[in-house]
């Protein structure tokens, strides 16, 4: 049963992975402000974070989490620019490259430790 939760973790994030990558991209080259955009991939990123808990995988977890904190930062302003775009969509294709590990049994990818210390707390590309 614990492989069919991964493996239904992998397929969730396969699933939600596009979405947010095309929100990203969409909000990087934006003209305008757009705070419902940036919700709705938070929002996704929330969903993944919540899935990888409960399947027992605490790293993907705080992935989606710090995944969901650089969005809930970039609420307000309703922008992305070019350098945080490319720090979540390397997160986001990490988590995709976590989930697919974990479901496959093997060991989680560098892409998940390289991601995470992008999005740490204190980065200063968080707050751009």
């Amino acid at each position: 049963m614990a492989d069919d939760l991964l493996q239904m973790l992998a397929t969730e994030t396969d699933r939600r992975a596009p979405t947010m990558i095309e929100g990203i991209a969409a909000l990087a080259n934006a003209d305008e402000a757009d705070p419902e955009a940036v919700e709705a991939i938070r929002i996704e990123a929330h969903g993944l974070k919540g899935a990888a808990m409960v399947v027992g995988q605490p790293r993907l977890a705080e992935l989606g989490e710090k995944l969901e904190i650089a969005l809930v930062r970039r609420q307000g302003p309703g922008t992305i620019d070019g350098p945080l775009a490319a720090v979540l969509t390397a997160g986001v294709e990490a988590l995709r490259q976590g989930t697919r590990a974990v479901a496959a049994g093997d060991d989680e990818p560098p892409s998940v430790a390289e991601a995470l210390d992008a999005l740490a707390d204190d980065s200063p590309s968080n707050d751009a």
